[in-house]
């Protein structure tokens, strides 16, 4: 423990540091200089003064007590086990040193080679690395590898005391303080320019820093005035953007310079750097809202005040909580995360720095605001080779094809004819095929299997069925689109694509985010099945008109795939378009995460306490839902088995045999959920 009172004289001191050997050639005047460098510290008997394996940040010289210098070391104990433990090696006492021996340190990796513990009451002089670095530095004649060895520990130190480094382990530490090169320049040197790219990041050593930016009129601002050990010049490293600012010394500086690649190497093999890194540059950042976005209020169904907030730019949209709007409100270009962050806890009583830094990252990456620093590269260049490999091949198995400015070209076909679908006489013609069409389905299954039965060739059918599936998932995306249109909001965009091992299509719907009323929503949500319905019943009233057998076959088929690519869609156990619909009857936002949080952590309560279940209606209509679907997905399955064996003249040997494929689904299609839930238990 330091201590102000100063008891040793200058000239003790001198003939403390004079009878070290490694100090012996220092002149009067250099001993002096030193002498004032060292401060006194005194330490309680059974105090540790320096531990083994820490870094060495200072060095001691005894002015009176004991201390005690241990090693750990492993012993051999019954039955081969190994332990552990601290075996004493020396005494230390009045004028020798701690951390220094006769031609320097006793470390040459810059960690403690042992423990040394205080056995009486004693006085000592400590001395910064830091310090005896820069002492070192101005008298050349010492000896060179003392010199050296401070030179290193010293990086080593700055490099830990740092933010985006404090989790290094010792060795990559090491390894980093190895790749660093070494800089002087003197008060007023301009360390780099705003706008210029740059190749390397500095950590300061000695001296001030000063971070500016000139606006367009020329008018510089000051941003911020860094010194030892404070990391500046990373930003444009990890975004490959051009420098956002310039930095000047404010007075005679040396500086640590990292170069691009070995920070990008670090980055892609540490975890915890990048993520530091991103908090430092976000931290940093005072975001901006973008002036375009518009603001849409909507009040929940249980009085929960929802924000969207639109961006005309892109085409997207975001939903605040009330938190989260206050964040929003935050937002002005002048304050910082930590300035937010602060906010936020006066205001709720929240302090949340991460829900604040990743609600800030999420609104960048989106276009909603701007002035900020967002982590998409560092998470990026955290990811290790094969991981970022595997990505790709993922990329190569969900292919996606949007078709800009959807919007334009539906609202013709819309006000060009497709309006009269969601007039009232539109809605009775449409409900009356897909009626009268799925009865004409149902009443044509007899003769159906018997054709398939006496077909030559019924594999030409099922090819024949693969085109035509794309032209049912089009017409689905389409149903949402013309619903979306008929409530006077925009698509900003529609496309296909490929996912794993089939075609898909999709719609943005989001712009009904908007729409205050839920039957709106739960409209859209529905009219992609309604579609399908209405195409399969289609089919189903042409299998009555068609009297060829092999088309009445196909059409059958086809319509079998509607139907069941129909009653897919309304699963919750997905993000489909059941889950929407059951997400916007209920009006809960993500009501699968809050209903497998439930389940696993108030779900046993409310077994006790019935009454419970009154406080969570919606995550237990979540779960009847989905009891519901299984069920109907497994007595689907069984009849659809039936049909089959029929066609191929299978009979099933074992009712358990027949059950099998049924139990098979239903367990397939709760993978998703089982495994939710499994990681809520974790």
């Amino acid at each position: 423990m330091p201590d102000d009172n100063h008891t040793v004289s200058l000239a003790q001191r001198e003939t403390l540091i004079k009878t070290l050997p490694c100090f012996s050639m220092l002149t009067p005047d250099e001993a002096i200089v030193l002498a004032k460098l060292m401060r006194e510290e005194h330490y309680a008997a059974g105090q540790v003064i320096v531990k083994e394996e820490d870094l060495v940040d200072r060095v001691f010289i005894i002015v009176s007590g004991v201390a005690e210098v241990s090693r750990l070391t492993t012993v051999k104990q019954r039955l081969h086990k190994m332990k552990v433990v601290s075996e004493p090696v020396a005494l230390l006492g009045l004028g020798e040193a701690i951390g220094l021996n006769d031609t320097g340190f006793f470390s040459t990796t810059g960690k403690r080679t042992a423990t040394v513990t205080s056995q009486t009451e004693m006085e000592v002089l400590a001395l910064d690395i830091k310090v005896l670095h820069f002492f070192l530095q101005n008298h050349p004649h010492l000896q060179s590898a003392m010199y050296a060895a401070a030179k290193q520990m010293l990086r080593v130190n700055l490099i830990k005391q740092t933010l985006p480094f404090v989790r290094l382990s010792y060795e990559r530490i090491r390894w980093l303080a190895q790749q660093v090169t070494d800089v002087k320049l003197p008060k007023g040197s301009i360390i780099f320019q705003q706008g210029e790219e740059g190749h390397s990041c500095y950590l300061i050593c000695a001296g001030q820093v000063e971070v500016v930016t000139t606006d367009a009129e020329g008018v510089e601002k000051r941003l911020a005035v860094l010194k030892s050990p404070a990391l500046f010049g990373e930003a444009t490293l990890v975004t490959h953007s051009p420098r956002n600012a310039t930095a000047r010394a404010l007075e005679d500086c040396e500086l640590l310079v990292l170069e691009h690649q070995y920070l990008s190497e670090l980055m892609e093999t540490e975890g915890n750097v990048a993520k530091m890194f991103m908090t430092l540059m976000v931290d940093r950042s005072r975001p901006l809202q973008n002036p375009r976005v518009s603001v849409h209020h909507r009040t929940s169904a249980d009085g929960e005040n929802i924000v969207i907030l639109k961006n005309p730019d892109q085409g997207n949209y975001f939903k605040l909580s009330s938190e989260g709007w206050f964040i929003w409100q935050q937002l002005d270009g002048k304050k910082t995360m930590q300035a937010i962050t602060m906010a936020l806890s006066d205001e709720f009583n929240l302090f949340a720095p991460d829900v604040v830094a990743g609600l800030i990252s999420k609104l960048a990456r989106s276009g909603f605001i701007t002035q900020v620093e967002i982590e998409s590269a560092i998470t990026h260049t955290s990811q290790s080779k094969w991981a970022r490999r595997f990505a790709n091949v993922l990329r190569l198995l969900e292919i996606r094809y949007a078709f800009g400015d959807a919007d334009k070209w539906l609202t013709k076909m819309y006000d060009k004819g497709a309006y009269l679908l969601f007039t009232r006489a539109g809605k009775i013609i449409l409900s009356l095929i897909s009626l009268g069409g799925f009865l004409a389905f149902l009443f044509s299954i007899g003769t159906t299997i018997d054709t398939f039965k006496l077909m030559p060739n019924v594999w030409v059918v099922f090819v024949l069925l693969i085109p035509c599936t794309i032209i049912s998932v089009a017409l689905h995306e389409l149903g949402h689109a013309f619903a979306t249109k008929s409530f006077g909001h925009e698509v900003h965009y529609m496309g296909v694509g490929w996912f794993w091992t089939g075609p898909i299509a999709f719609t943005d719907t989001s712009d009904m985010w908007l729409s205050t009323r839920r039957s709106a929503r739960v409209t859209v949500n529905l009219a992609g099945c309604f579609t399908d319905m209405v195409v399969a019943g289609f089919c189903g009233l042409l299998i009555i008109i068609i009297a060829n057998p092999y088309i009445q076959a196909f059409l059958w088929l086809f319509a079998l795939y509607t139907y069941i690519n129909s009653f897919r869609m309304l699963s919750p156990l997905q993000e489909l378009d059941g889950y929407y619909v059951l997400m916007d009857v209920v009006d809960k936002p993500r009501l699968r995460q809050a209903a497998v949080v439930w389940l696993v952590k108030k779900f046993p309560k409310a077994l006790r306490d019935p009454k419970l279940f009154k406080n969570n209606k919606a995550e237990v209509y979540y779960w009847l839902a989905c009891i519901i679907f299984v069920v109907c997905v497994s007595l689907l399955t069984l009849v659809l088995q039936t049909i089959v064996f029929k066609i191929l003249g299978i009979h099933a040997s074992s009712p358990y045999l027949a059950l099998s494929l049924p139990v098979i689904v239903a367990v397939i299609s709760s993978l998703g959920i089982i495994g939710d839930v499994r990681r809520a238990e974790d």
